[in-house]
């Protein structure tokens, strides 16, 4: 008897320790809410929103202006408003990796667009994550929506947060093929207009509606959502085939040189805008709203360079690590991923959807459990360096750029001016990718 509770006390002991232990991290876990990642992930989204607004007020004064004619209030023309110029952006990277050189037209589109690649291959998707505005809307919308869904039954719910990525999932079978023969050139745009796509409508029909019928045992939610993302890429693919590989330096020397279109490109960003027509505003709107019920919605099935930027992530030396030994199996942490991403199944979480936001680590009720790291689990990054870091890389590099002139367009306010007043010839016209030079 003496001899058994000799050999079973000290288990009891361990037991009761590591219980202490647990109690003791979570405790000290909970005194650190009152400043955690979130907050501060905020704070720096809503800071870069601010500019954002700030950054387009000063545009539209500027574009008033050149439309008086040079008369009335004068704003100068803000660099950052070419950030809402992407495909300008995509251009102006092979134009630099072909010539060497930072193209005059929209310099600072590309330099934020060069240091949005850097920050992903040093501090993976923190992009996302804690400085796109559109990332920190959609958020706090899925958040409002989340507590309207606790007040209806948990079926019912669970029915309403999943039918948008089924409907997007079945538009992906339908859409992901056919953008895959665009690239391979099978077909071309006027391959459209034949008749044989009207006879494919009975498959069109068949792909919408195969994630609502498929029963969930042979066809999950999680296919669902991984069809869905699949459009997000194709579209990044689609870009990259016609701008990086099959655009040669010599027509982009002319779109920069004699392309009236892409003088105004910037103008044109701000008209679509103002002058919206009833077809954007309805996807818009559409967007919004099922952002309420579908987390992240625009971010995990549309956003070509949120994929972009997700597969140089996979360069990164840091990642979400797991301590297998310290981990209670809770799964608070991937209850907490917007991206539903299964943190509490892994050791590293490398998936090219982790957006760095640190709901996870924050979630996680032990010290210690999931922390971000570098390669190799040798050293903690805390929430507050990476921030210092990630916006640290992006004022340095936008900065040098001022410094060094390669942030201010070539345009002067008397060319805007002139080419603002003739804005509507047939000249400024985008046709399908086809443009009239000068």
């Amino acid at each position: 008897m003496e001899t058994q509770q000799e050999l079973y006390t000290p288990s009891i002991q361990n037991v009761i320790t590591e219980a202490k232990q647990t109690k003791t991290n979570r405790s000290n876990k909970g005194k650190k809410n009152w400043c955690n990642s979130q907050k501060l992930r905020w704070s720096v989204q809503i800071a870069f929103i601010i500019v954002v607004l700030v950054i387009g007020w000063q545009f539209y004064t500027f574009v008033k202006y050149c439309e008086s004619g040079g008369k009335g209030f004068y704003m100068p023309r803000p660099p950052g408003v070419e950030s809402f110029l992407p495909i300008s952006a995509l251009m102006g990277t092979k134009y630099f990796f072909g010539t060497g050189k930072i193209n005059p037209i929209h310099p600072a589109g590309f330099v934020i667009f060069g240091t949005l690649l850097l920050t992903a291959i040093f501090y993976r998707r923190g992009f996302c994550g804690w400085i796109c505005p559109i990332g920190l809307i959609s958020e706090w919308e899925w958040r409002l929506g989340d507590r309207l869904l606790k007040k209806l039954p948990q079926r019912v719910s669970h029915a309403i947060k999943h039918f948008p990525t089924r409907i997007t999932a079945g538009l992906s079978l339908i859409f992901t093929p056919i953008v895959g023969l665009l690239i391979i050139e099978v077909l071309t745009m006027e391959s459209f207009k034949s008749p044989v796509f009207a006879y494919l409508t009975p498959a069109f029909i068949l792909a919408m509606v195969l994630p609502f019928v498929v029963p969930r045992r042979f066809w999950s939610d999680n296919v669902n959502d991984i069809i869905a993302r699949a459009w997000k890429y194709s579209i990044l693919a689609f870009f990259i085939q016609v701008i990086i590989i099959k655009m040669p330096i010599a027509q982009l020397e002319v779109m920069y040189t004699k392309v009236p279109f892409v003088r105004v490109a910037d103008v044109k960003m701000l008209k679509f805008f103002t002058n919206m027509s009833g077809m954007a505003l309805s996807v818009i709107l559409v967007i919004l709203i099922i952002s309420l019920v579908n987390k992240n919605f625009w971010c995990r099935f549309f956003c070509p360079y949120g994929a972009l930027l997700g597969i140089i992530a996979y360069a990164s030396p840091m990642r979400i690590t797991r301590d297998t030994g310290k981990c209670i199996d809770c799964g608070k942490c991937t209850r907490a991923c917007a991206m539903h991403i299964l943190v509490e199944k892994k050791k590293h979480v490398l998936t090219h959807e982790c957006v760095t936001c640190y709901d996870c680590v924050n979630a996680c009720p032990v010290n210690g459990a999931l922390d971000m790291k570098l390669v190799g689990d040798r050293k903690k990054i805390h929430y507050g360096l990476y921030a210092i870091m990630l916006v640290g890389l992006y004022v340095a590099v936008t900065n040098t750029a001022r410094a060094t002139g390669h942030w201010y367009t070539k345009i002067n306010d008397a060319e805007y001016i002139l080419r603002i007043s003739e804005l509507n010839q047939p000249k400024y016209l985008h046709k399908a990718g086809q443009f009239e030079t000068e």
